[in-house]
């Protein structure tokens, strides 16, 4: 069974929980995110998950680059596990920037999401996906994830696939989104 930390919405820990009665009784967590992106001919690109269609939650759906829960006996840092468990990418947390520690939610299942940018150098094929976890990965253009989920456009392509809107999208909070691109943006320009 797996155990993680708990904590009050002001991010007070208030000890661990098995994960499942956590999201059953809406208990805040933690989890580490890591969004790849890689610049092409001048130009930032952004790696989504595809979600494989046997995940219990939001199977199907494109979702962050790699992300996971942070067991009760983990740090922050050890969450790097996530890229290489479902990504197959050998990365350090050295090699990584944090962008932010964002509180997001859907539902009952309350985070607070320590969020890491990678500037990865892998082309699609290069990834070795772990598949109950993870169907595919797809590169869009970083101002294209931007525009959609800034409101200025319905519908972007991928490099696979031609037609991803909101809705081919894990339903975060919309605010989610722009949080994390204002995140992730600013060390893009840095």
């Amino acid at each position: 069974m797996e155990y993680i930390r708990i904590f009050t919405e002001a991010f007070e820990y208030k000890g661990t929980m098995p994960r499942e009665q956590a999201h059953q009784q809406g208990e805040w967590h933690e989890v580490f995110h890591c969004w790849c992106v890689s610049r092409h001919e001048g130009q930032w690109f952004l790696y989504l998950q595809l979600r494989s269609p046997e995940k219990k939650d939001y199977p199907g759906l494109y979702d962050i680059t790699a992300a996971g829960h942070i067991e009760a006996d983990e740090s922050v840092r050890d969450g790097v596990r996530e890229v290489k468990e479902e990504l197959g990418l050998d990365v350090t947390y050295e090699d990584m920037k944090k962008v932010a520690l964002l509180d997001t939610w859907i539902g009952k299942d309350k985070e607070f999401a320590h969020e890491h940018m990678y500037e990865c150098t892998h082309s699609l094929t290069q990834f070795t996906l772990q598949e109950e976890e993870v169907k595919d990965v797809d590169r869009v253009l970083w101002q294209d994830f931007k525009a959609l989920w800034n409101g200025e456009t319905d519908v972007i392509s991928g490099e696979k696939e031609m037609s991803l809107t909101r809705e081919a999208f894990v339903p975060h909070e919309n605010d989610y989104y722009r949080r994390i691109i204002e995140a992730v943006e600013k060390e893009l320009i840095d």
